[in-house]
């Protein structure tokens, strides 16, 4: 039993920092990335504003709000929320030639105390035009409908928002067979970009390996 006890040790120290590698890994705790900002759970629509008309196909701006909407339900627990595409709807209704809706007055006809808006500033799955490099970003602020004060960012310097840019992993990139097929990238981009944005408003927790724990209250 000695001599094996002696190689296990031997073993350990010929590997150096790869065990201590592993060890750190199996006792690190998990870590959790705060939320920017709770939104109060009141009747909340998310609104995507794109009037410069970045985001191609339209349904790809529906698939980014029906992302962010998920994520607050499920992991944010909020329970008052209105479905994104009723405000996009009313937002095509209250529309004229010559004005676009306000924020408030698209909250409003959904019944909504909270807006969470989205203002899309680019969003492209090349720089080149030839190479892959999906990116997309946004400003985004909450608007508290009861008091018309925005609530989130408090203060942004004069910006527009709180600005957030997305990109894909090399790894989705190889996923994805190298970025050939456009439409697959922009599918994937929008999702990211909904996923990354609900993050702003809710806790997420990672375990020590770098994986996403899928709700950190029931993983706790």
């Amino acid at each position: 039993m000695k001599c094996v006890a002696g190689l296990v040790v031997c073993s350990m120290l010929l590997a150096g920092c790869n065990v201590a590698g592993v060890v750190e890994r199996i006792t690190s705790p998990d870590e959790v990335v705060e939320a920017r900002f709770k939104p109060a759970n009141v009747g909340t629509v998310v609104f995507l504003d794109d009037r410069r008309n970045q985001i191609n196909p339209v349904r790809l701006r529906r698939e980014i709000v029906d992302e962010v909407t998920h994520v607050l339900i499920d992991e944010g627990h909020m329970d008052h929320m209105i479905s994104p595409r009723d405000a996009m709807a009313a937002a095509r209704r209250l529309d004229t030639a010559s004005s676009t809706a306000g924020i408030d007055a698209v909250g409003r006809a959904v019944g909504a105390d909270q807006v969470i808006y989205i203002e899309a500033v680019g969003f492209r799955i090349s720089r080149n035009g030839l190479a892959p490099d999906p990116a997309a970003a946004f400003n985004i602020r909450v608007i508290d409908l009861n008091t018309q004060e925005r609530v989130f960012p408090a203060d942004d310097a004069g910006r527009g928002g709180y600005p957030m840019q997305v990109t894909l992993s090399r790894e989705k990139l190889a996923e994805l067979s190298g970025g050939a097929d456009a439409a697959r990238l922009r599918g994937a981009l929008a999702k990211r970009a909904g996923d990354q944005i609900a993050r702003l408003f809710v806790d997420t927790a990672y375990a020590a390996n770098g994986e996403r724990l899928i709700d950190i209250e029931e993983g706790q």
